[in-house]
């Protein structure tokens, strides 16, 4: 899903949670991932005005940021680093959208979408680690795989996914998000 889609509507939180949120809470992770919050919408308009990412995203008003963090099926997150935050990504599960382009993935399987913000951030190897570091944590609670599904065009993107361990599952094909090329990564076995 490139985009999230209007849904039902949520309460806005006044104020980000105070203190790590969320997924992830490894001490050792290199990134730290937070819920979105009200006070988070101006930085990701402005970072969805950026031309690196309105470019793959579109221009902010298609999907204005408030509309997004009322969409409960939608988890949307920040990742920070030293204290800067550095991008914005979301994951759902791919059942909440049925009918999905990733319906052949495992029952349980989420599907992602990342994007780094600060255009001085590109090329620094962010979208890999922390799509690793992101997917990883959805393994340890047990989701058995997950999607992501960059336009085929984008090869930025394409690469980072490859190199944060997704691959190639299918042909590019056109969504009801628009044009996808669909790449997974799978949990590995489960030790018994």
């Amino acid at each position: 899903m490139d985009r999230i889609r209007h849904g039902a509507p949520r309460r806005l939180a006044s104020r980000c949670p105070a203190g790590p949120s969320g997924y992830l809470s490894h001490m050792e992770a290199p990134y730290h991932i937070r819920r979105v919050c009200e006070a988070d919408l101006p930085l990701l308009r402005s970072w969805r005005a950026q031309p690196h990412v309105a470019r793959w995203w579109g221009p902010p008003e298609v999907e204005p940021e408030d509309e997004m963090l009322r969409e409960t099926r939608v988890a949307l997150w920040i990742a920070e680093a030293e204290g800067r935050a550095l991008a914005f990504l979301q994951d759902y599960r791919i059942a909440d959208w049925l009918p999905h382009h990733f319906d052949g993935l495992p029952v349980g399987a989420r599907g992602l979408d990342l994007y780094i913000g600060p255009p001085d951030q590109l090329g620094r190897g962010h979208g890999p680690r922390l799509l690793a570091q992101r997917v990883e944590a959805l393994f340890a609670e047990g989701v058995p795989a997950a999607g992501i599904d960059p336009h085929p065009d984008n090869g930025r993107a394409i690469a980072a996914f490859t190199k944060a361990g997704f691959v190639v599952i299918g042909k590019p094909q056109e969504t009801r998000w628009g044009r996808a090329l669909l790449m997974a990564r799978y949990a590995p076995p489960r030790a018994s």
